[in-house]
Formats: C-alpha cells, structure tokens, sequence
C-alpha cells in the first residue's frame, strides 16, 4: 500500500501555491440536471488512450450526453487554449498542467477567472495532500490531477536482454549500458529532441538526484533570490545530457526525431530505452509487438544508487471551463473522471500510478516510483514551481541550442536564470 502522504511530503518541499483571486466557481453536479447535449473536451496526446475508453464508459452510462473528444499537440495545444479562452470559445473540459511554468498551468490561466471551482467534488477525499500546491490556488481546487506523473527511463525488457545489457543503477554503469546497446548496434536511449517538452525529461531526471534531493530548500532559495540555476549542481545536470550525447546514448541526430518516433525505436527494440514520463507507457505497448513488456527505473546520476531520487507529482489534470456551455455534462465528467473505478481503468491503459488509490494495486513496472514515494525521495517536476511559463521556454530552447551546438551549458543557464526572474 502506498504511503500517499509521503508523496505530499516531497511535493510540497518547501513551495506553496501562490494565492491569487479571481477563480470563477461553479456547482457540484446536482441529481435533478441531466447535461443533455454535447460536452467538449480537449486534451493533450498523452491521455489519448485511457480517456478515449472512459469517455466510451461516460456516454454509456449518460447516454443523453455525446462528448466531442479532441487531442492536441503540446505545443500546439498551449496557443490553441489561450486564444478559445480568450475568445470565449474554449471547450467545456480541458487539459491543464499543474502548478507553474506553461502557458497553460493552473497558476497561470486561475488569475483569468477561466477555470471552475473544483472544491466541493467527491474526488476531493482520494487526492494525495502533497499534490496541494500544484493542484489549488487560493485553498480551492481548480483542476483534477488525472494520474500521478514521474520520469524515469522505461526500457524495453526484451530488447535490453537481446543486447545483453543490464538497468544501469549508477552514472558509470549508465555510460557502460551506453556502450554495449552501441556495441550490440542498438540505441541506447532514444532522444525525441524535436518536440519540445521532451528536452525537459533528462535534467529534471538528474537534477532530482543531483540538485533538489542533497539540498531540499532550493526551490525556496531560488525564489528567495539566494540560489541560480547557473549556480548550482543544474550545470552539472546539463553537462551530463552533453557527456551522453558525446557517448553516442542517443540515436544520430536526435533533433532530427519526434517524440513519436522515439516511442517507434523504444517499441520495436531498434533502441532498449527512453526517458520520459510513465504515461509513455501507453503510447509504447499500442506500437509494440505483442509480447513486449516494460519497465521504469530511476535515471542515476551519481556512482552511489542511495544518492538516486525521482521526479514525480501530479500529471496530467483537467479543468471546468468556468464558461462551459454544459456546465453540468462537465461537472459530471469531471467527477466520472475522479473516481476509483475510472481511476483504475486509466491506470491500466496508461501504466501512470491513479491518484485516487482506493483498492488499486501497483504493477510491477511502477514499484520503483512506488518505491520512491514511500522513502520520500521524489520532487515534483522542476517547471511545476517556477514562477511563470517563460522559465520552461528558456529550459526547453536552451536545451535545444545546446544539442544543436548553438550555445554553451552556463549560457542557456543564465537565459533561465533571466527568465526566472522576469
């Protein structure tokens, strides 16, 4: 049984939500309303698979509603969002992302009066406390955390053992696993560098280790002004990415691939692994042949496997538009989507951790972030407690440039550091 206030402990480490007005509320869902009628719903890719099946369940169960489902790009997804809510024409649920840092975060669309006041919903009593911060503003929840988010490397179990390598737990044996992938003429991890938010994954993997584990209050130094990501062990964090480029970890030219094709690599066995976030367990087993199985360890980053932590905190959530044009359809999806047995469904087709837990049974490839939840040796995703999306875009171009040759380590850390400060 998992500990779910030990994850709390983690993720609340030392930054609170910053408390902001304006955030429209809407009702609980009543007895006597029906929603009939369409309910629209955009999400971004990751969830395609599980809300798919719960949203056949929803209709099922409703069938006087008829939900209109779309799927967005993510970096597609950010501008599209911010001009329907401008526009008045956003869809009645949506993805949002929690905490800080995107365009599309919770801190970030909240001060607009754009989402709806989740508080009263009975999903409420089964959300994990330490996903407060990232999840509430102002002691109200805004946004359902659908799943429980964590990056790791995810390694194709048969492909690994083809190539006679094994799960490196420490930075050597990470660059030895490099080598004998090359040497069995397989990529050791593939790197969809081209799409954008894929080059977060490996820092904020390393710096969990190398940065927020030794030194808990960093984030509040950082906000206090007493701490830089020029700085502090984050340079290291990046210079390791460029050691496992120069090592040839990744596929040739990894700018030149989508996260996508990633998946394809990982899936087919043409790579043993790649890092990313455990709702990529879906995306992998609907490409791979059958038979293939799947497992997520942490990324070392030191050469003592005690030092190693995760990052992990709330993942995909969703939001009422507090303009919903079926406020009720949304209020009665959104409570469909808390609950256990949704819950469990989702975890099953994604292979992410439920944030409701109730009567849910972790699976084998989750028992290492089970196994640092309950030591309380995770952070929350570095972006999800930067104050405001700018921060990720430096993170994310930077970490591009820096592949690309374009720039050097320290500058992309001090395009960041600027961006924090803005």
């Amino acid at each position: 049984m998992i500990n779910r206030r030990l994850l709390g402990t983690a993720a609340v480490t030392l930054v609170t939500a910053v408390a902001v007005a304006g955030c429209a509320a809407s009702p609980a869902p009543t007895e006597s309303a029906s929603g009939e009628g369409t309910l629209t719903v955009v999400s971004i890719p990751n969830y395609e698979a599980s809300l798919t099946a719960l949203i056949k369940e929803f209709e099922a169960a409703n069938p006087d509603i008829s939900v209109d489902a779309q799927f967005i790009d993510v970096a597609s997804f950010h501008t599209t969002l911010r001009t329907q809510l401008t526009a008045g024409t956003a869809p009645d649920v949506f993805s949002v992302f929690p905490g800080n840092g995107t365009p599309t975060a919770l801190e970030v669309l909240a001060p607009g009066g754009f989402l709806a006041d989740l508080s009263d919903y009975e999903f409420n009593e089964n959300v994990p406390e330490g996903l407060d911060s990232t999840t509430e503003v102002d002691g109200k929840r805004m946004i359902l955390p659908y799943a429980l988010g964590a990056i790791g490397a995810i390694y194709n179990e048969q492909a690994v053992a083809d190539a006679g390598a094994t799960v490196p737990t420490t930075w050597d044996e990470l660059l030895e696993y490099c080598d004998t992938a090359r040497d069995a003429g397989k990529v050791a991890f593939a790197f969809g560098a081209q799409t954008g938010w894929v080059n977060q994954l490996l820092n904020y993997a390393l710096t969990a280790t190398l940065v927020y584990g030794p030194n808990p209050t960093f984030d509040a130094d950082q906000a206090a002004g007493d701490a830089t990501f020029a700085d502090s062990d984050w340079k290291e964090a990046v210079e390791k990415v460029v050691e496992m480029s120069d090592r040839g970890c990744f596929q040739e030219a990894p700018l030149g691939t989508a996260y996508e094709g990633a998946v394809d690599l990982v899936a087919k066995g043409e790579a043993l692994s790649m890092v990313s976030v455990v709702s990529t367990f879906g995306a992998l087993r609907a490409v791979a042949p059958e038979g293939t199985t799947f497992n997520q360890f942490a990324v070392p980053a030191t050469d003592d496997p005690s030092d190693t932590w995760m990052p992990a905190g709330a993942g995909g959530a969703y939001g009422v538009n507090a303009k919903a044009k079926n406020p009720v359809a949304a209020q009665m999806f959104i409570e469909f989507l808390g609950s256990a047995t949704s819950q469990a469904t989702m975890a099953e087709l994604q292979g992410s951790p439920p944030v409701n837990m109730s009567g849910w049974e972790a699976p084998a490839e989750l028992e290492t972030l089970i196994g640092h939840v309950d030591d309380s040796t995770v952070h929350p995703y570095a972006d999800q407690l930067w104050p405001n999306p700018k921060v990720a875009e430096a993170h994310i171009a930077g970490m591009q440039q820096v592949l690309g040759g374009q720039t050097s380590v320290e500058d992309m850390l001090k395009a960041m550091d600027a961006a924090y400060a803005e």
